[in-house]
């Protein structure tokens, strides 16, 4: 009988008598035990596979530890890194590689740091300047024109940080309106307003009332049930607000058009309940990797679209990019099953169209092209394929 028969025996007669059932993970910690004492040499070769089992499981989940929260500009490092420890998980281990992975985690610290105290700063800019002019201003000042002349120079001088632009840099935009609205109103109402300010801070509070509860109805309306994106009525509608804005500032922005690859086949062999989990979370990366002012719905089935607005087209290719990696890493899972996920996508520039219409249909047609050359593919409507 050679030493892996005995062992087994051993083993068996163990769990027995311990009264535990044979389950993997009792056999495999009883079969070590044994193994100590019978195959000194057979444990050590056991113990370093079960290492290696361990370093390859942690690099495979090693992409969603590191990935950026907030600062995106280092993914091309990271990625890097993670490419090197995939071909051989073993490196991992090397002390070059764990300095680099110290460098890496350092460097998104204080990436993020920095985008936060941006965003802190600039919040703090926008509100002490309104609480330190608003009351005085409008409700005692008797020399109103010159006030809201200060303030509105004030406002378009603020030196507000890339990190907060895109958000507070709108806000910033209709705080001066708004100023330009209030000077006009007191011209010729300062009486009235100062009348009515019980009235409409009573009317304020009902009418928040309202919206909070409009809002609840409108979300629950506007959400697709399974994967918690918009549904098709609901993106229709921000269509249209998306090219109201391309028309009157020609803003940019991206059609991409999504489809999960072999959906069909997860269907048939796992059943119909495993693939509304692979949609489901499908859909909850892709929401978390849009920001509020895109657009991410679900059109139909396994089909997604998004609308992206950008300053610089690579802004896209960074976004796809996170999308492709975070989906082809990640391990969907249902039950105690781990299934991998593809996916194939159209993108079409709506600059480069005369209508929505036509951007849309490119986008479809991409996706289509993708899927014909083999899948698990993007391809954008200026010839890039990622």
């Amino acid at each position: 009988m050679d030493s892996t028969k005995k062992i087994t025996k051993l083993t068996l007669e163990a769990l027995k008598n311990k009264g535990l059932s044979p389950t993997p993970k009792n056999y495999e910690e009883e079969f070590l035990n044994q193994a100590i004492t019978v195959d000194k040499e057979l444990y050590e070769k056991l113990i370093q596979e079960n290492i290696l089992s361990q370093i390859k499981y942690f690099v495979e989940n090693l992409s969603e530890i590191i990935s950026p929260s907030i600062d995106f500009n280092n993914d091309e490092k990271i990625n890097s890194f993670l490419k090197k420890v995939n071909k051989n998980p073993i490196e991992l281990l090397n002390k070059a590689s764990i300095e680099e992975l110290k460098e890496i985690t350092k460097d998104r610290i204080e990436a993020d740091r920095k985008v936060l105290k941006n965003k802190t700063d600039d919040i703090i800019k926008l509100s002490n300047l309104m609480e330190k002019y608003f009351d005085k201003t409008i409700l005692e000042s008797t020399n109103s024109s010159e006030k809201f002349d200060v303030i509105k120079n004030e406002l378009k001088d603020l030196n507000i940080s890339n990190a907060s632009y895109r958000e507070l840099g709108q806000l910033q935009s209709k705080l001066i309106d708004t100023i330009y609205s209030i000077e006009h109103s007191m011209q010729n109402n300062r009486v009235e307003l100062n009348e009515s300010k019980e009235q409409f801070d009573s009317l304020n509070k009902k009418i928040e009332e309202l919206q909070k509860e409009l809002a609840v109805v409108k979300q629950e309306k506007s959400t697709d049930f399974l994967t918690s994106v918009l549904n098709r009525r609901a993106y229709e509608e921000e269509v249209k607000k998306i090219e109201k804005k391309h028309e009157v500032f020609d803003s940019n922005y991206a059609i991409v058009f999504y489809d999960i690859d072999h959906f069909k086949q997860i269907n048939d062999t796992y059943g119909h309940t495993c693939g509304d989990t692979v949609l489901k979370t499908f859909g909850q990366i892709l929401k978390s990797l849009t920001r509020k002012e895109d657009v991410i719905a679900r059109y139909g089935g396994e089909e997604f679209l998004a609308l992206i607005n950008y300053e610089e087209e690579k802004e896209l290719y960074k976004y796809i990019k996170r999308v492709k990696n975070l989906i082809t890493t990640t391990k969907f899972k249902y039950k105690d099953i781990g299934i991998h996920v593809e996916f194939s996508a159209g993108v079409s520039f709506r600059k480069n169209y005369k209508n929505y219409t036509d951007a849309k249909k490119k986008s479809d047609d991409l996706l289509y092209q993708a899927k014909k050359e083999g899948r698990n593919k993007v391809i954008f409507d200026n010839g890039e394929v990622l």
